[in-house]
């Protein structure tokens, strides 16, 4: 009868010929631990599949299980399709071996029969317990093997019981530190019971395997301001110049591991593999830099100079943006640089910087986004290109500085509080080359105003690119040779982004919805913080501006006039822009409300909710006596928090304080808000209560320091005590952050019609 199972082991290989005898024989020569062998060759074609069959046949070991990849797909996924094999708890995944020390690793798989809730075991290493700790380990020149690590599946999260994939090497370490942030890890050091083989010894890390673990390490919620701040000055100071990279930076896996090679020091492999991509892609640029490197650590330094002379000659010779497919368009305001980090992130994660262009407009940001930013630029990062806009031109005007921008075949336009969760970008570019006739594309999204996008109905669509009348600007792929524009009177916010839709479908394009495709987004993150909603003056103005242009009726005459009379009212009530009215919908009513209508109104008894909208209705249509005489109904009603809003609204711009004081105080804790406080300070400022006014001006400062008002207000308190200078920075800043509404002087250039 067969020993019962110790221990899995995983080995695999990609073009390591020169370890695999070494590896396969310390593992071959432990006599009395009973092991599985889990062993891939990932795609080798460096007679790596060859020397392991020889070596398998030579110790004819019963429980090695032999697979090979006819493609190449990462030691990461390798290690993973492996897990899935294993017969043990306990498994130990080495990346190469010179020698195993038997005894000792008896001793380790004993300790974890006796602690079997011990997630892992390491040999000789103390690991970095808190996030900045990690972060400093992060930072080194050399981290220790995979084969430090002694795994024990049992004791491992489900949820966290994966390598990562995007990593080249290290897969042990990246999980390590997963666990220890999700707080589920528990580990004991143990005595040294292996080596490297001399072929694998520690080397200079790649950049892609410390930006992947950066990437974990900011995929923690707990995560602190400080240290958050620091992982991203890390990231942005990790070189590319060495890094291999995804999509068209290695066209070729042998590329890749050329790349491997030469950090090795195995350089002859190293030119061979190079020399193999150029025979197949001679003008391929990726691989003659590498060719010039390896040549040059060769000390080949003519051949290596002559190689150069012809690199910079084609470089010349090629277009700018040659390989740009897509340019990424995000626009930024007030305090957004949090939200935009985290944004160019996911980009990073997700996209390929060598077809990606990366445009971000700068609103006049009031944190220190233009340093960030600068340096992106100076880095290169995604080869981007910053506008700075010395006021906030608003979302439409500013998607068109990045359209005009925009080089390749596509723009996407991005909200700054979007995070890519997936390769996104790169679905839409696909849905887009096969469906030539869609002008703009977006994805679905847990947050949106277009209900048709949210992941909440995703499960309803049968189909991965359906029709649509209208997109939400949270992420849009537009067409570029369209020649799509914004419509900029739109201002700040709000239906440029349908309105767009609508002109192309209005050009003979279409509109679609990629239903399998979905990202992350905040919502509201810009509009919020400059105290727009959809209850706002700046909505209700468009709403009217884009119903006027595009000939939407917003009511049928007919359906109106097969109700009765009364109910006719209240249908308006419903239907019309309670900011900006109709012109029809205001005639229909002067035609409606007739004396005797009027007199029906006053003497019927109504119920809590028609009352309501009666005053509403009478307060759009300015019908102020009659909207006075119902209001004296109110008293006991429970009002809804918009119409106390619209209320105090009317009556605040009527300079009628008495009413607008009446209606605040009817408020619930629960109704309360920020609209509520500015109403207050802002009859405190009008009435020159600066005692009250200005310690409350501060509170609501700290609370909202993006918001126009307050700003307007506080210069408007220093112009009343006579400090010009003052006043007139603080009316810069508001009109900075909203100039369609206020003026450098401080006065408001908007106004709702009264």
């Amino acid at each position: 009868m067969p020993e019962k199972l110790s221990l899995s082991i995983i080995l695999t290989f990609h073009n390591q010929r020169d370890v695999i005898e070494s590896s396969l024989s310390s593992v071959f020569e432990l006599n009395s631990i009973p092991f599985e062998l889990i062993l891939i060759d990932d795609a080798s074609n460096d007679g790596s599949s060859d020397a392991i069959k020889s070596l398998l046949d030579y110790y004819d070991h019963e429980r090695t299980f032999f697979f090979q990849h006819e493609e190449s797909t990462g030691r990461g996924n390798c290690l993973n399709e492996a897990l899935q094999q294993c017969n043990s708890s306990l498994v130990w995944c080495p990346s190469s071996l010179e020698q195993v020390d038997e005894s000792r690793l008896k001793s380790v798989i004993q300790r974890a029969k006796d602690n079997p809730k011990c997630s892992f075991f390491i040999q000789q290493l103390q690991l970095p317990e808190t996030p900045d700790e990690w972060l400093s380990y992060i930072a080194r020149q050399t981290w220790h093997d995979d084969a430090s690590f002694i795994w024990n599946l049992g004791a491992i999260p489900s949820e966290q019981l994966f390598f990562n994939p995007y990593q080249q090497s290290h897969h042990g370490l990246e999980l390590s530190m997963r666990l220890f942030l999700s707080e589920s890890a528990s580990y004991e050091q143990v005595e040294k019971f292996s080596t490297l083989s001399g072929m694998a010894k520690p080397v200079p890390l790649p950049g892609t395997d410390k930006k992947e673990m950066i990437y974990s390490l900011l995929r923690n919620p707990d995560l602190n301001r400080e240290v958050r701040s620091k992982a991203l000055q890390l990231y942005g100071d990790i070189p590319e110049k060495d890094t291999p990279k995804q999509g068209a930076d290695f066209q070729n896996e042998q590329l890749a591991e050329a790349f491997h090679m030469k950090q090795e020091g195995r350089l002859g492999s190293a030119l061979e593999l190079v020399e193999r991509v150029l025979a197949q892609q001679p003008n391929h640029p990726r691989a003659k830099e590498l060719k010039i490197q390896i040549l040059e650590k060769k000390r080949r330094f003519v051949e290596a100079s002559e190689l150069k002379h012809e690199l910079i000659a084609e470089q010349n010779t090629r277009p700018e943006n040659a390989d740009i497919k897509t340019s990424i368009i995000i626009p930024t305001s007030l305090y957004g640089k949090e939200v935009l980090e985290h944004c160019l992130i996911s980009i990073s994660e997700h996209c390929d910087p060598k077809t990606t262009k990366l445009i971000v407009i700068d609103n006049a940001s009031l944190d220190d986004t233009h340093d960030y930013l600068e340096e992106l630029e100076q880095k290169e990062f995604f080869s981007c290109e910053i506008i700075t806009n010395t006021n906030n031109k608003g979302f439409a005007a500013s998607v068109n500085q990045g359209l005009d921008a925009a080089v390749g075949e596509y723009a996407c336009v991005l909200h700054n509080d979007v995070n890519l969760k997936s390769d996104a970008i790169s679905e839409l570019e696909r849905l887009m080359d096969e469906h030539p006739r869609y002008a703009i594309i977006g994805p679905m999204t847990n947050k949106t105003l277009n209900p048709d996008q949210s992941t909440r109905y995703q499960e309803e669509y049968n189909e991965e690119l359906v029709r649509a009348e209208y997109l939400d600007s949270f992420c849009m792929m537009i067409r570029l040779d369209t020649d799509l524009r914004m419509d900029e009177s739109y201002q700040l916010a709000f239906f440029e982004d349908i309105d767009l839709c609508f002109e192309a479908r209005k050009n003979g394009h279409r509109v679609g919805i990629a239903t399998e495709v979905s990202i992350d987004h905040q919502y509201g993150t810009t509009t919020f913080g400059l105290n727009l909603d959809t209850e706002s003056e700046q909505y209700w103005k468009n709403v009217a501006y884009f119903n006027e242009k595009w000939g939407i009726e917003v009511y049928s005459e007919e359906e109106l006039k097969s109700k009765s009379r009364f109910d006719q009212l209240l249908a308006i009530d419903r239907l019309i822009n309670p900011l900006f009215p109709e012109e029809p919908l205001k005639d229909y009513f002067s035609e409606l409300f007739t004396d005797e209508l009027k007199t029906e109104m006053m003497q019927a008894e109504h119920d809590a909710d028609t009352l309501c909208e009666l005053v509403h209705l009478m307060m759009v249509m300015e019908e102020r006596e009659l909207m006075r005489r119902l209001e004296d109904r109110l008293d006991n009603v429970d009002l809804p928090t918009s119409l106390i809003y619209q209320l105090v609204r009317f009556y605040y711009y009527r300079n009628i304080f008495s009413r607008c004081k009446h209606y605040l105080s009817k408020l619930k804790a629960e109704q309360q808000s920020l609209q509520s406080e500015l109403y207050k300070l802002q009859m405190m400022v009008t009435d020159k209560e600066f005692q009250e006014a200005i310690p409350k001006l501060k509170e609501l400062l700290d609370k909202a320091p993006t918001n126009p008002t307050l700003y307007k207000l506080a210069g408007d308190i220093h112009r009343f005590e006579g400090n010009t200078e003052e006043a007139e920075s603080f009316y810069s800043i508001a009109s900075q952050i909203n100039p369609f509404e206020y003026s450098e002087t401080g006065e408001t250039e908007f106004k709702i019609k009264s």
